[in-house]
């Protein structure tokens, strides 16, 4: 580099990264002068070094593909030691929970965690139209797993043979969640269930390479993996008071079953309420912990532009301690 020579007195230093070029400087100052800039350039142009005197704009990539079957192999290793992947039938390749971890009559978004709700603001991608709020609720869990499988794929009942069983997928989100709102605030139900899948995995037969380690005689980290579309018949909701919904016990509010057929039908399906529709003033409504460990690695393998939006904030300190009650499974959900 007997271009930079020259230069070594002014103490700036070029490190050449192609296609870009950073400079830095020991003392802070705006940046070089402008004609040293323009030596540098000229010296770097005989040696074809690409140079940008701004800094890189960083763009998020695209929204991540659900059906991407890189999500299983992903997820595999860190669900392995909390449950079992099975092949099953209907549903394809699905992880299901220890019941040791979970108890039998375990919920997907109703134990073992709480709802907490932020409003963001969506901006047209090309920065122009409407601007409106869009609720998102997102799960708190205080299973080490539910990083994982509360806001990446979908849930689905297998029935009574394994109960609740998760489906990979690579979209992230609050939470995977249908609703079904009362009409008012007064003293309604609240309804919600996960949302089915849109696809289930089938392996497809072929070699497979010898690995060292497995978790059992499937392994589908060495399998081609097909997304099948697959359409649910129905979703299983589960039901509780409205003004139950943000109750770090929610596990211990939710209805029975015979309970919630009888006030089913007063609720209809919605998108994601308002807390403000469900009769909650803002005091009462817990913002998202930006501190808790478990979402701060869900929203690390976020594409940025999600994970930023509702990730950022350092006001928030880690919640205390939950407390969860293991109340649940289809005992308290309704097939609608």
């Amino acid at each position: 580099m007997k271009h930079l020579t020259r230069f070594a007195p002014l103490r700036y230093c070029v490190f050449a990264l192609p296609p870009i070029a950073l400079g830095c400087a020991e003392h802070v100052e705006t940046g070089p002068p402008a004609r040293t800039v323009a030596a540098i350039e000229r010296g770097l142009e005989e040696e074809s070094i690409g140079v940008s005197t701004r800094p890189p704009v960083r763009r998020a990539p695209p929204q991540f593909d659900d059906a991407d079957s890189d999500a299983v192999r992903l997820f595999y290793d860190v669900l392995a030691p909390y449950g079992t992947w099975r092949d099953d039938a209907r549903l394809g390749l699905v992880w299901i929970p220890s019941p040791d971890a979970v108890g039998v009559s375990f919920v997907p978004y109703g134990t073992h965690g709480r709802w907490t709700h932020r409003a963001l603001t969506a901006v047209n991608e090309s920065g122009h139209g409407p601007v409106h709020e869009i609720d998102e609720w997102i799960w708190v869990s205080d299973l080490p797993w539910g990083w994982v499988t509360f806001h990446y794929g979908r849930w689905a009942y297998t029935g009574d043979r394994g109960g609740w069983a998760w489906i990979a997928g690579r979209r992230y989100a609050g939470s995977w969640v249908d609703w079904r709102a009362p009409p008012s605030s007064e003293d309604g139900v609240i309804g919600w269930g996960p949302t089915p899948p849109a696809h289930v995995w089938r392996i497809s037969p072929g070699p497979r390479p010898t690995r060292a380690r497995s978790y059992g005689p499937l392994d589908p980290r060495d399998a081609r993996l097909v997304p099948v579309p697959y359409a649910a018949f129905a979703t299983p909701y589960t039901y509780a008071r409205a003004r139950d919904l943000f109750a770090p016990n929610l596990g211990a509010k939710l209805l029975a079953a015979e309970a919630a057929l009888a006030v089913a039908y007063t609720t209809g399906p919605t998108g994601a309420p308002s807390p403000e529709r469900l009769g909650f003033s803002p005091h009462d409504v817990p913002a998202p912990p930006v501190m808790d460990r478990g979402l701060q690695q869900a929203w690390m393998l976020a594409p940025p532009a999600t994970a930023s939006a509702i990730g950022a904030g350092p006001e928030l300190g880690p919640p205390p301690r939950l407390r969860t009650w293991v109340a649940g499974g289809m005992r308290h959900a309704v097939m609608r």
